[in-house]
């Protein structure tokens, strides 16, 4: 059985010309790039208190991870990180 890693992070989604156009609900899967991991992560967002997230909005979520794919120390509180589609970065968070 695959073991998840539930964290919440508070997100910021860019409203730039690279950015995502549209928002995003619950379920959207980004990956993630953590400092000095050697690979991106994908990982389901959840939302908290909306139903969906638009450009230009900060807010808490609820990610969740597969185990074991990145060390258990990029999770804990006060990691920041980045999130992206392709090669564009589309925001940034902090794990609370």
């Amino acid at each position: 059985m695959v073991e998840l890693i539930k964290v919440l992070a508070t997100i910021v989604l860019f409203s730039n010309e690279k950015s995502r156009k549209t928002p995003f609900i619950s379920g959207y899967r980004p990956l993630f790039n953590f400092p000095n991991a050697k690979t991106k992560i994908s990982g389901s967002i959840k939302l908290m208190g909306t139903s969906s997230f638009s450009p230009g909005s900060k807010g808490d979520v609820e990610i969740t991870f597969i185990k074991g794919m990145i060390d258990d120390n990029y999770f804990k509180s006060g990691i920041k990180f980045t999130f992206d589609e392709g090669r564009d970065t589309l925001g940034e968070g902090e794990i609370k």
